[in-house]
């Protein structure tokens, strides 16, 4: 019978296996798209719908002064666009572009749709506490992010 602790031990290596096929993956589609990590992730986040530069800036982790230029790189490429915002005229929404969407069909689709194949195996219950487990793991994370980026600045 397996111990909790050898479980323990055992879900924190396939959980890095994991992590590390993940970022693999993200580095075969930087390499293919000419992307850098925070441009990875600005398009991700644009993907959801129009963001704000200041918001683009806090997710990616860079300064406003930085995340402009990202900005200005990808609409150059034509993975993104500006646009103004519905609610406020003045203010500037950055929102995806064609060849982000294209993106995302070529790329991340295909492994959106392996996932949700991969999850026909598991009941609603089973579902729910993997979310609750990714929604958990990822604050977690995040927390752990911050802690070091911290230490790191003190």
């Amino acid at each position: 019978m397996t111990s909790r602790e050898d479980l323990v031990r055992t879900l924190g290596f396939a959980i890095s296996q994991w992590q590390d096929s993940v970022e693999d993956f993200d580095s075969a589609v930087g390499e293919i798209y000419e992307l850098s990590g925070p441009e990875r992730r600005c398009l991700s986040m644009v993907s959801y719908g129009p963001q704000s530069a200041s918001v683009i800036a806090k997710a990616v982790n860079l300064t406003p002064a930085a995340v402009t230029t990202l900005i200005d790189r990808l609409e150059k490429r034509g993975f993104v666009q500006r646009q103004s915002d519905a609610n406020d005229r003045r203010k500037v929404m950055v929102a995806a572009a064609t060849k982000t969407d294209a993106l995302i069909q070529r790329a991340y689709l295909p492994i959106f749709e392996a996932g949700a194949a991969l999850l026909e195996n598991y009941s609603i219950t089973e579902m729910k506490l993997i979310l609750k487990f990714m929604n958990e793991v990822t604050t977690m994370q995040t927390d752990q992010s911050e802690r070091l980026r911290r230490s790191i600045s003190s």
